[in-house]
């Protein structure tokens, strides 16, 4: 395995990044530590304090490698597909995809939390934001006319109620439902929230004409 003076500060970040997100997918959260990332690149724990400044600054790095790597596979899932409302049934198939394929990177995406003397890291909110915004823009052509909060509202609404079966589904809590393929609960809860948002919207409109 190769030194310190083989590798620049990018190089030894970019392979501690990836040698704790492949501890994470093996072993979760709880088998994943400093000392077993330095020991996997070949460098000692003092060097990789170097480049991170303790484990929930790795942690939250590898978060935002997460955020930009669901935010791409939901991009990918609509990809072709002009109905925003079907961009929206194959996004939360994906987004549940994605969860059910790697457990313990999603997780740690969603409950992870910086101590209280670590400052937010405002690249991580913005990753959270932009899947968010995937919602809010293909929502918004079912629901012209709303108001930016009742669409954000509505958006959050969305996405809450598919992170919720994911969260069932990750967690093997939903196998009382009978379903094998969760493809089919994903859809009927896109189905009827916006069923729901657009029966909302219309009634809205025609009460103010």
């Amino acid at each position: 395995m190769g030194r310190r003076n083989e590798h620049t500060h990018e190089q030894q970040r970019e392979m501690a990044l990836a040698a704790a997100e492949l501890l994470i997918v093996k072993e979760g959260l709880a088998g994943m530590s400093m000392r077993k990332v330095a020991k996997a690149i070949g460098y000692t724990v003092g060097n990789l304090y170097l480049l991170f400044s303790n484990q929930d600054d790795l942690l939250a790095s590898i978060n935002e490698r997460t955020g930009d790597a669901l935010h791409a596979f939901l991009q990918d899932a609509a990809d072709g597909l002009d109905d925003p409302r079907a961009r929206l049934r194959a996004m939360s198939r994906a987004y549940i995809d994605f969860a059910l394929r790697n457990p313990h990177r999603f997780r740690l995406l969603f409950e992870h939390q910086l101590p209280p003397e670590m400052r937010p890291r405002a690249s991580t909110d913005a990753r959270l934001k932009r899947l968010f915004d995937l919602v809010e823009q293909n929502l918004a052509p079912l629901l012209s006319g709303a108001r930016p909060a009742a669409l954000r509202a509505a958006a959050a609404a969305v996405w809450s109620s598919v992170h919720g079966v994911c969260v069932l589904a990750v967690s093997n809590k939903v196998k009382w439902s009978g379903l094998g393929d969760l493809r089919e609960l994903s859809d009927g809860v896109v189905d009827i929230l916006l069923n729901g948002l657009v029966a909302a919207e219309k009634s809205r409109r025609t009460a103010k004409a």
